[in-house]
């Protein structure tokens, strides 16, 4: 015979396992609900709407614009003015001022732009062979060469004469053997490319021999030949010395 049972076991057989009066899958579902209503309200974002009435924000009261032609009004629809060749141009006083200030150089006659040396004629080559052991006898420029002549002054057979020339202000430079002729006596050769206007071709004069490095750079000033203008016959060959 089975003892009856009381009413915490009736209970229990009837409802479950109870965690504060509601069944653990009851707490589970409020769970995700509060859960999904909180994620709700955090992602929700309020949108604002523009004015039923585009007007009010233009400012025009919502009028009507009018258009209207010069020609419907009887106006010219062009203004012309005649110009009379006897009358003379306004021109600004600032704009004249600046014109008559300026002066072009006058042209020379018969003239080409040429390279021309920037230095005295190499008369003095015999005393600055005896003061530097090196010295230009001569130069000759064409259109597209500078040519020129060295005196040396040397007991060593194997000293090297050479012209170091630049292009760009001596931004860089290259040195050129020079070619012996006599004894004691060189020649140079350097093709000189299509310079604009205010390029200039610098040169100096070196010996190198057992006794030394000697130099002819025209008292520290280097020899330097500009564009300039020079006579017409003087375009391919203009020789000093």
């Amino acid at each position: 015979i089975n003892s009856p049972l009381n009413t915490e076991q009736i209970h229990s057989r009837v409802m479950g396992p109870m965690d504060n009066g509601l069944p653990e899958s009851d707490e589970e579902l409020d769970a995700e609900q509060d859960a999904a209503r909180m994620r709700f309200m955090r992602d929700r974002r309020r949108a604002r709407s523009l004015p039923a009435c585009t007007a009010a924000l233009l400012g025009d009261g919502g009028a009507r614009k009018r258009v209207q032609f010069a020609d419907t009004l009887g106006l010219s629809l062009a203004d012309v003015k005649h110009f009379s060749t006897t009358d003379e141009p306004l021109v600004p006083h600032a704009v004249l001022s600046r014109h008559q200030s300026f002066q072009a150089p006058a042209p020379q006659m018969h003239a080409q732009p040429m390279l021309l040396p920037c230095f005295p004629d190499p008369v003095d080559a015999q005393q600055r062979l005896h003061e530097q052991r090196v010295a230009l006898e001569k130069v000759q420029v064409t259109q597209f060469e500078v040519r020129g002549q060295v005196l040396t002054r040397t007991e060593d057979a194997q000293a090297a004469v050479f012209i170091r020339y630049t292009f760009n202000e001596w931004l860089s430079h290259v040195d050129a053997p020079a070619v012996r002729v006599l004894n004691g006596r060189y020649t140079f050769s350097v093709l000189v490319p299509p310079l604009w206007s205010a390029n200039a071709v610098h040169f100096a004069l070196g010996l190198r021999s057992s006794e030394g490095e000697f130099w002819d750079n025209n008292g520290g000033r280097n020899f330097s030949l500009r564009y300039g203008y020079g006579p017409q016959n003087a375009l391919f060959h203009l020789v000093m010395s």
